[in-house]
């Protein structure tokens, strides 16, 4: 059992969408089964604007409030903090990497964590580094590999796109937040 609130970290390109959507939609599903956590978002360009209209009246709709949100630009301190890193894409994660190589053994795509959850026996006590390590953690590709992995999941970015494209993108995030927080409950 975790004595320390378990600290997750959601990253998109401008920290205005998809790390909000992801963010927001990640405690809200930790909050429903209790699990303590500490949930901020980030991303790759400083920081200082508001979300996306569209991404706080879609968190509005299911009772998030994100309506104060300040985008804020990556920084040594975030990543250092995390427990889990999860990014919309395979670049960010090599970005991340880029600059802070140690943090690759705990930066995921959302998609990528959420497969791992899927295909992990998550009950009991076990780590968030175990159940998303697991035995397939050797076969997951490494360097530019990972940037060209077809395999590795990825959360396109709606912005600009129509409203459906923002209801299929929502609906995506909203299920692979719900697995990883059933994972860990």
């Amino acid at each position: 059992m975790m004595t320390e609130p378990l600290r997750v970290l959601c990253v998109c390109t401008h920290n205005r969408t998809r790390s909000v959507l992801m963010g927001g939609l990640l405690q809200r599903h930790f909050a429903e089964r209790d699990i303590d956590a500490i949930v901020s978002t980030a991303g790759l360009k400083p920081g200082g604007e508001p979300a996306m209209d569209r991404a706080v009246r879609l968190l509005a709709d299911v009772g998030v409030d994100v309506g104060a949100h300040r985008s804020r630009g990556l920084s040594t301190d975030c990543i250092s903090a995390a427990d889990l890193v999860l990014t919309a894409e395979r670049q960010h994660v090599v970005s991340i990497v880029g600059m802070w190589p140690t943090a690759f053994a705990h930066t995921f795509t959302l998609p990528e964590a959420a497969e791992r959850v899927r295909a992990a026996d998550t009950r009991g006590t076990r780590s968030v580094d175990e159940w998303l390590g697991g035995a397939t953690a050797a076969l997951r590709p490494t360097g530019l590999d990972y940037l060209d992995a077809s395999t590795v999941g990825e959360v396109d970015d709606p912005t600009g796109q129509s409203p459906a494209t923002w209801a299929r993108v929502f609906a995506e995030i909203d299920e692979m937040t719900h697995t990883i927080a059933a994972g860990l409950w």
